[in-house]
């Protein structure tokens, strides 16, 4: 058995406009640590797997520039989506290219714009999930497994996951088996979610054998089979099998149909960096904490983001405010609305 990573980075991330836009797109900019969010994503996995077993998908679009980011990459690990159809056909295209070459493979599916606080914590879950996902639940089927994160506040930002009975357990981390999932709750629900104990935040980590999830594929799809024959390193079949098949998000195609979707509550300090919100969440020390990047000086201004490309910032009198310049344009908004800003995109972009 061996282990493959496959990162997901074919997203163009419209919630964080003004830096995030069409051709520069969330997963390469800069927005934690030194290296872009794909560069973090790529080096925390290196440490677990080896890198000729790292692959990347990503749309025809961002192929150079994955390549430019990840230059010791192989070109050949950089898999080119013709369009993007959400992450139920992303994680089947991938996952069927490794067991092309790997029948056993267990295969990590990582989103590209993560930020992750505690390495180790992280690689050390991602292990005990990797053992999990080869034991055998019955007759030969295998689970497919999610890493939950604990909630620490309740969010209506986040899908939730649900978990009931335990399944495994050893070496201070627990499997239950999920019994729902929820998407992006009311406050009232998140309230009520984050008081009862036996949910979790849904990271879109997911860790599964290749075959395992290639299986549950065929049986809920079952004109899926079809593509088993696909050679997707032929342009001609890829380009068959994106415009035939249908679009969707892995959770609502597989995970929340299938019996052996099981989930690992997990504390490592994650943000899935989706919105300025989340990133201001993710970074802020304290509540009245001002994170200031660039030509910024303030007074009078508490809990907010302030980041300046070139021109200087002034702000007085504000809170709980996001202030951005960019060569895109300049956004100025209370940050507890920044689900707002992927429509008012959409809408311009229409126009």
């Amino acid at each position: 058995m061996s282990v493959y990573a496959l990162i997901m980075a074919g997203g163009e991330g419209r919630r964080f406009w003004p830096l995030s836009s069409k051709d520069n797109p969330k997963q390469f900019l800069q927005l934690i640590d030194e290296g872009s969010l794909i560069r973090n994503t790529f080096d925390r996995i290196s440490g677990l797997i080896k890198k000729e077993n790292i692959f990347v998908v990503t749309t025809k679009d961002y192929a150079q520039k994955t390549a430019k980011h990840l230059p010791e990459l192989n070109k050949k690990n950089i898999l080119a989506e013709p369009e993007g159809k959400n992450t139920g056909p992303c994680i089947y295209y991938g996952s069927k290219v490794i067991s092309d070459l790997d029948k056993d493979a267990v295969v990590v599916v990582l989103p590209a714009d993560h930020a992750i606080a505690y390495k180790r914590k992280y690689l050390s879950t991602l292990k005990y999930a990797i053992r999990i996902s080869c034991e055998d639940m019955s007759g030969g089927e295998y689970p497919l497994v999610t890493l939950g994160i604990k909630p620490t506040r309740p969010d209506t930002g986040y899908g939730y996951i649900k978990q009931s009975e335990q399944i495994f357990e050893s070496g201070g981390f627990s499997a239950y088996r999920v019994s729902s999932f929820t998407e992006k709750p009311d406050l009232k629900n998140a309230k009520k979610y984050l008081k009862n104990g036996n949910y979790c935040w849904n990271s879109g980590i997911f860790i599964w054998k290749a075959s395992a999830i290639l299986s549950e594929f065929y049986s809920f799809y079952p004109h899926w089979e079809k593509y088993s024959d696909y050679n997707f390193s032929n342009n001609s079949d890829l380009g068959k099998y994106y415009k035939k098949v249908e679009s969707g998000p892995v959770d609502k195609m597989i995970l929340e149909k299938s019996k052996n979707t099981l989930v690992i509550p997990a504390r490592f300090g994650w943000s899935d960096i989706g919105t300025w919100l989340s990133l201001d969440q993710y970074m802020r020390k304290n509540l009245s904490e001002n994170i200031i990047r660039g030509n910024v000086h303030t007074l009078d201004t508490l809990g907010s983001m302030i980041i300046s490309k070139d021109k200087p910032i002034i702000t007085i009198g504000i809170k709980d405010i996001v202030v951005v310049d960019s060569d895109q344009g300049i956004l100025v908004i209370n940050k507890n609305d920044s689900q707002q800003i992927k429509k008012l995109i959409e809408k311009l972009s229409s126009k």
